[in-house]
Formats: C-alpha cells, structure tokens, sequence
C-alpha cells in the first residue's frame, strides 16, 4: 500500500479545511488502485485505477484518472451528532462501506455497484428533510 496525494482547492469559505487529501493505493502494474474512502477530492473514488507521478521526495501526486470504478461516493456531514452512530448502522446494513472524520463531523460513503443506491439515496432524503443530516452526492457512477 502507497499513499497517493491529491492538491485540492478551497473555495472563498475555505472549504475543504485542508488543502491536500491523501488516500492509501495498491500498486497494480504502472498504476494505483484507490484503497480507501475520499472526504474532500472530486477527482476518485474507490476502486479507481490512477496514476501517479513521485515528486522530488518520492511522495505520489495524483496525475489523472485512467479507469473509473463501478462505485459512488457520498459525503454525509451530521447536524445531529445523537443521530451519528445510528446513520452509520444503517449505511452499513444497506451494504455501504463508510469511514468517518470526527474533526470534521464528516462521513464519506462507498456505494458499490452491488448496492441498491436508490435506497441509500432515499435514506439521506428523509434525514436530509428531518434535519439531522446534510449530504453530497460527491460522485455517482
């Protein structure tokens, strides 16, 4: 496993809090193979095949995409943190893969192709329209 980094822009609020993501890739022949669940960048998501190009200190920047997954990405932030724990429960029972960031209150989640994206993309809805979450639909394959 290899960290890849990505350069991302903030917007005039600052947003992302960060200005570099890194995720964890295998190795696969020339390329990587994204091996982890993004909080900020547009560019992958998992599953993706990339490349990736070392820098002056043999750290991996991303340098493009060469095939994309079959997988969705979704960012959850919480409105209700009493409701954290029991959305993730339910991520998961619908076969979502999530990885959390307590700092910033986020949730990225993997959709697989396997997975009914209607029902997940129902579920945000109705916490969406309740209040107690806000979600991204951050990249829908």
């Amino acid at each position: 496993m290899e960290k890849i980094n990505f350069n991302l822009t903030q917007d005039d609020d600052g947003y992302p809090p960060v200005s570099v993501e890194s995720l964890w890739a295998r190795k696969k022949e020339d390329f990587y193979v994204i091996d982890n669940i993004p909080f900020f960048t547009v560019d992958v998501a998992f599953g993706d095949l990339v490349k990736a190009k070392p820098d002056m200190d043999g750290n991996l920047w991303f340098a493009g995409l060469i095939e994309s997954s079959a997988h969705s990405l979704i960012r959850v932030v919480f409105l209700d943190l009493k409701k954290k724990d029991w959305v993730i429960e339910k991520l998961k029972s619908l076969g979502c893969a999530t990885e959390k960031m307590d700092d910033f209150n986020l949730l990225a989640v993997d959709v697989s192709e396997k997975i009914d994206r209607i029902l997940v993309l129902e579920f945000l809805k109705e916490g969406l329209s309740l209040g107690y979450l806000d979600y991204e639909e951050a990249i829908i394959r």
